[in-house]
């Protein structure tokens, strides 16, 4: 099988590549030009090529070599970070059916195009005894979830009618994210910080088990046209995930605080100031004070397991430890 994989120089496209070519798969990654895929693995080496080119040229993609005789696309190219529902729409929705279209004008269009969503396209829990659901009405937060969303729909509906599949992951880590590095380097000097969540839930996946799940969904034939939510089955409390941290970084907590409202506001303020002036992604900004209202990120992945045969293998305790290696070795902590 010969996949093609967008975004492969980031944090989930990359494992979904190791995951691909350790399963026998020949794999194609698709970079922009001026970004670099991390290295794969020596064993998987040569199952893997790199190409690059604009995701959001049409013309550039249907050009490009990497778009032929492929059997199934994972995209999984786009941004988290922007400051705008503009800049979130260039990022996550024009790339979208600008490889949609490019795809159209092969000679032989995919068996399967795989779109790497969100649970913020669907939204949070309205409580915790009710975790969002595969069927669940839509109902995105921030712009993030919304450009998601949008993706989503373009995909449904565009007139090639490339078989399709949306995969919806809960909140993501492990080795190379860049989200929870500040959680591990807090919980290594024994520090919580709650920035308005210490009383919420959410529900994790570990890179590793969602890439697994991507795969089955670029293969499983009950997958077609089908929607996925992908999330570990314990859900937990964001003190669980800092004792996680800490524990993984052999220490304890020593210190929890709560961070006032105020100041994560202001955070989220100077945060899109800072990606104003230079044109950089920050850390905080209002969309991710956005993204953090809500008390329960809680999801289930009931349809994944019935339809996919997919298990999640690690809990959050071996996902932070492997995570907190990593980070130790790549000298981020």
């Amino acid at each position: 099988m010969l996949a093609l994989v967008t975004g492969a120089s980031g944090f989930v496209g990359s494992h979904l590549v190791e995951a691909l070519a350790g399963s026998g798969w020949q794999v194609r990654r698709l970079a922009r030009p001026g970004s670099r895929p991390p290295e794969v693995a020596t064993p998987f080496a040569r199952r893997v090529e790199t190409w690059t080119a604009p995701l959001d040229d049409p013309g550039a993609l249907a050009a490009s070599p990497a778009l032929g005789d492929v059997d199934v696309v994972f995209h999984v190219g786009g941004v988290t970070r922007a400051r705008t529902a503009r800049a979130f729409a260039a990022g996550n929705v024009r790339p979208t059916v600008a490889l949609l279209d490019a795809l159209a004008a092969q000679r032989r269009p995919p068996r399967r195009v795989v779109l790497v969503s969100s649970q913020a396209a669907v939204g949070a829990a309205a409580a915790p005894e009710r975790p969002v659901r595969d069927g669940d009405a839509p109902r995105p937060v921030g712009g993030y979830g919304r450009s998601k969303r949008l993706a989503e729909e373009a995909l449904a509906a565009h007139p090639a009618r490339i078989p399709w599949t949306v995969v919806r992951p809960s909140a993501v880590y492990g080795p190379r994210d860049r989200d929870f590095l500040p959680v591990f380097r807090h919980a290594a000097r024994g520090l919580a910080l709650y920035p308005g969540t210490r009383d919420a839930w959410l529900s994790l996946v570990y890179v590793g088990d969602l890439a697994r799940a991507l795969v089955c969904a670029g293969t499983a034939p009950a997958a077609a046209g089908r929607t996925y939510l992908v999330a570990a089955e314990e859900r937990v409390p964001w003190p669980a995930v800092y004792a996680a941290a800490a524990a993984a970084a052999g220490t304890r907590l020593r210190v929890e605080l709560d961070v006032p409202r105020w100041a994560l506001l202001a955070a989220g303020v100077c945060g899109d100031a800072y990606m104003a002036l230079t044109g950089r992604a920050a850390l905080v900004g209002r969309e991710k004070v956005a993204l953090g209202r809500p008390r329960w990120w809680l999801c289930t992945a009931a349809r994944a397991r019935l339809e996919l045969g997919w298990r999640p293998d690690v809990p959050l305790a071996e996902g932070a430890r492997r995570t907190w290696v990593w980070y130790r070795a790549a000298g981020w902590a």
